[in-house]
């Protein structure tokens, strides 16, 4: 076989393994690993990070100080400053987990621990900061009573002397760590009637409160949950037989489907995944959606531009809480029909069985009326929105701030003589920001995968441009054999040769020749 034609068959042959093995072959078996290994297939690396997470995450806390809280009793409009960061390790697990093979479902509670950071939270700032603040537990029982069962006002505000004992305000000074985690005294071991009738209601709710002994509680805004197991159960697909079901809510405390918000709406439906995981190989337009047991909705993040964090390039997400007069899907929010909050708000109530509004912090993208009604509040896109940095292929969140404000509607209460002179308002309390950026470490993993894809590019277009050198080469040579003039063939020519080509071969003599035949041949007879 001739070179050039060796050449051509090696560079054709590489030529088509560079595009089969980098077209055909890698980008699939990429893929199918990716859907085999981004699942809570129990025993997997990606199961064990789900059910407890390797590293804390950040966990900030924002109060809000009152500072004219007598002016605020006689009318006038709340001014208000911002204290914080209080910064906390956010510490996350899942705990009794059940699995179900044939369902693809897991099953399971939720339990985190958080562990306080002075060191990362603001200057001069401790749990020991005393602040002016709102009275959650008053507020609450008040204003439910006004919403629920407005003819018993006048027993709760007895109940209120009874079981706070004759406060003075619905503001109160207190620690950080005493509003935060070891709460404020509840005492229900009084024994008049309109104490007992309120304290027999909120031992229904016993697991809110910090239990210290019979009829002792203490509220505080997170105390109760931390470093315990919230009760409520979530059930989720796992993915092992489809991919880009994993994460996806089945069920929520037992149900398919809630029964918070109104029937007819989708707000009770459960679409989008727990929050913790999501499948891999996003498509770009494609929105990430949630569910959060905080607010008893799941909640959509639309996909904005791409991005880049640490040297990954990624697919940036906002969201926020829309619009429920103008948005048919969220219709659903509204107390009735013709009473929908403002743009930006919702109210948590049938959630959460407290007076709770929420809002994105310093009521960002809230309807501006309500900024009018309290000095204090500055709100920043950069400082107060809600977003995701996701890698897109493995689904990995690389940057994420899920940011939360709490607030109550304040107004005059006739009947109730420590708001009886109430401004209206929308009060802001607390806002809390729920922080992840992924470490080096992860970062390199992830990394790893792309220099793997490139190192496989940069071979599957070696080979190919390889392929086509080889066969470049082989047409040259080829080419230079067709042009070269044909060699001339040179005998070396000796009598004998000549003389036996002039003969026909029968001619040839077959007989020796010596001198008297050739004389007897040649010499006439003489006559004698």
């Amino acid at each position: 076989m001739q070179l050039w034609l060796k050449l051509a068959i090696a560079g054709g042959s590489l030529f088509t393994f560079g595009i089969l093995f980098g077209f055909a072959i890698f980008p699939p078996f990429l893929r199918s690993q990716l859907k085999k290994q981004v699942t809570l297939k129990p025993g997997g690396d990606i199961r064990d990070m789900w059910e407890v997470v390797p590293f804390p995450l950040d966990f900030r806390v924002f109060l809000f100080n009152i500072t004219n809280p007598d002016e605020i009793k006689a009318g006038a409009k709340p001014i208000v400053n911002e204290v914080g960061p209080f910064f906390y390790d956010e510490y996350k697990e899942k705990v009794e987990l059940v699995d179900n093979d044939e369902e693809d479902t897991c099953e399971y509670s939720n339990k985190a621990t958080w562990m306080f950071a002075p060191e990362k939270s603001g200057v001069g700032l401790s749990e020991d900061t005393v602040l002016t603040f709102p009275h959650v537990m008053i507020l609450t029982l008040i204003l439910t009573v006004v919403r629920e069962k407005p003819g018993m006002m006048g027993l709760a505000a007895k109940a209120v002397d009874s079981i706070f004992k004759k406060p003075d305000s619905v503001f109160v000074k207190a620690t950080v760590r005493e509003i935060l985690w070891t709460g404020l005294p509840v005492d229900c071991t009084v024994q008049d009637f309109q104490g007992k009738a309120v304290c027999s209601l909120l031992a229904e709710n016993e697991a809110a409160f910090i239990v210290e002994g019979p009829g002792k509680y203490r509220f505080a805004l997170l105390g109760a949950k931390n470093g315990t197991v919230v009760p409520d159960r979530f059930k989720v697909r796992r993915g092992i037989k489809n991919y880009r079901q994993t994460g996806e809510m089945v069920s929520y405390k037992g149900e398919e489907r809630q029964t918070v918000w109104a029937d007819d709406g989708p707000c009770n439906a459960l679409p989008g995944t727990d929050s913790t995981i999501f499948h891999p190989l996003l498509f770009q337009d494609e929105d990430i959606v949630s569910f959060s047991p905080d607010m008893c909705l799941s909640l959509p993040a639309y996909y904005v531009k791409p991005s880049k964090v640490k040297g990954l390039k990624t697919n940036h997400y906002n969201a926020d809480f829309g619009d429920m007069n103008t948005d048919e899907n969220l219709k659903c929010l509204c107390a009735t029909p013709e009473k929908c909050l403002k743009k930006g708000l919702i109210d948590l109530f049938t959630c959460l069985g407290a007076p709770m509004v929420a809002s994105l912090p310093h009521l960002y993208r809230v309807d501006p009326f309500y900024l009018t009604q309290v000095d204090g509040l500055h709100p920043d896109k950069e400082e107060h929105q809600i977003f995701i940095n996701f890698e897109p292929m493995t689904a990995t969140p690389v940057e994420a701030r899920k940011r939360l404000q709490f607030n109550m509607f304040i107004f005059p209460i006739e009947k109730f003589k420590l708001m009886k002179t109430f401004p209206e308002a929308l009060l802001p309390l607390f806002w809390v920001e729920e922080g992840l950026l992924l470490g080096d470490e992860f970062v390199k993993q992830l990394k790893m995968v792309f220099t793997m894809i490139k190192v496989v590019s940069v071979m599957k277009y070696m080979m190919m441009f390889g392929g086509i050198g080889l066969a470049g080469f082989s047409g040259f040579l080829k080419y230079r054999d067709m042009q070269t003039p044909q060699n001339l063939s040179i005998t070396k020519i000796s009598p004998k040769t000549t003389a036996n080509a002039a003969l026909p071969d029968s001619a040839e003599k077959k007989w020796p020749l010596n001198v008297s035949t050739l004389q007897a041949q040649s010499v006439p007879a003489l006559d004698g």
